[in-house]
């Protein structure tokens, strides 16, 4: 009889009955701890926080942008759980949405879910909570990036006809809307390409909007997680998790790809070199293949240099502003590295884009 380590190692969909094994366990272990622990709405008060009548330790993990934290909390019996309050008003009710419909489907590497507020609560007082998988590490290695490349084909490729509820736009403007904004303060962007020393020519703007026109038009809509950047992506005990789907919506795969390739994010640095970059683009397009989907590589590769120049000179803007704005939460020195990551990709991706004119 298999192990449930070796259940838990298994990678990149090649075996869905041990997956959903692995899927049913944690589900049975979840039920033994909660036979423990009846009732978990108990832990949370009517306003919506944890109760510290009823637990016996907290640990805030993050804060969200409206100021409400993430925790870890233990209850009596011993065990821990993760308390996670609505930290991004415009995504009410999202995350619990993808897990009534959705992740089901999804192999198990997401934290599975033990209780929510009610669905009449309102947003301030809304809350989830999940199990806690342990120590996560942000650090991505290349096995870790291709495992969850491969990953996100397999959600790509599943049919949305019955997920129309899902909104078309993410936590970021559409990247039509990101081109527009460039092309319409051009002073600007000329003179951040100046400060790195790249130009871009006219016809290089026609051409970027070319590609960027004709992917959204030649890419189907996929369900896209919608912010997977290294925060989160993670490993725990070498087994792949994907973790906050609140931003989850239908958009082109590019979107995902790019925040997995090249998003940067000011406490999750990382390292992007256009080979692992062709590594992982080639692992995601050959999964793809595998499940039906076909692609044409060469013209996916285009579009997505185009995609990432245009999401990248966006990005720095953003970064800009938040740089010159005293009142920013992220510190000075890891909104630069962030700044010179980026700068980075839009370099690499530009340079890509020329080899194959």
């Amino acid at each position: 009889m298999k192990s449930m380590e070796n259940i838990e190692d298994a990678e990149n969909f090649q075996d869905m009955r041990r997956l959903e094994s692995t899927r049913d366990m944690r589900k049975m272990n979840h039920m033994e701890n909660l036979a423990n622990d009846m009732f978990p709405e108990r832990w949370v008060t009517s306003e919506g926080t944890v109760d510290e009548k009823q637990v016996k330790a907290r640990q805030i993990l993050y804060k969200g942008m409206n100021g409400r934290c993430v925790e870890r909390f233990t209850v009596q019996s011993g065990q821990t759980y993760i308390f996670k309050p609505l930290t991004n008003p415009a995504q009410h009710g999202r995350e619990r949405w993808m897990y009534e419909h959705v992740m089901a489907q999804l192999p198990p590497v997401y934290p599975q879910l033990i209780a929510a507020s009610d669905q009449a609560a309102a947003p301030e007082q809304s809350w989830m909570i999940y199990e806690d998988m342990g120590q996560l590490g942000h650090h991505l290695c290349e096995s870790t990036i291709l495992n969850a490349a491969a990953h996100m084909a397999a959600w790509h490729a599943l049919p949305v006809a019955t997920w129309q509820d899902l909104p078309r736009v993410g936590h970021k403007p559409p990247i039509r809307d990101m081109l527009h904004e460039l092309l319409q303060y051009p002073s600007a962007t000329d003179k951040l390409l100046r400060e790195l020393h790249l130009t871009l020519s006219a016809a290089d703007w026609d051409r970027l909007t070319m590609l960027i026109l004709t992917a959204e038009d030649e890419l189907p809509l996929v369900l896209c997680h919608g912010d997977l950047h290294p925060g989160n992506v993670a490993e725990v005990e070498g087994r792949l998790v994907i973790l906050d789907w609140e931003h989850a919506h239908l958009n082109t795969p590019l979107w995902d790809v790019y925040h997995l390739l090249d998003l940067s994010h000011p406490l999750f640095p990382r390292t992007m070199t256009p080979g692992l970059r062709a590594r992982v683009m080639k692992v995601y397009l050959d999964k793809l293949k595998s499940l039906g989907v076909q692609v044409e590589p060469v013209s996916f590769a285009k579009w997505y240099d185009a995609y990432a120049i245009v999401f990248s000179l966006w990005m720095l803007r953003l970064i800009d502003g938040d740089l010159r704005n005293p009142d920013c939460v992220w510190p000075q020195e890891q909104l630069r590295n962030q700044w010179h990551e980026t700068a980075t990709t839009l370099e690499q991706c530009m340079n890509h884009l020329n080899e194959v004119r």
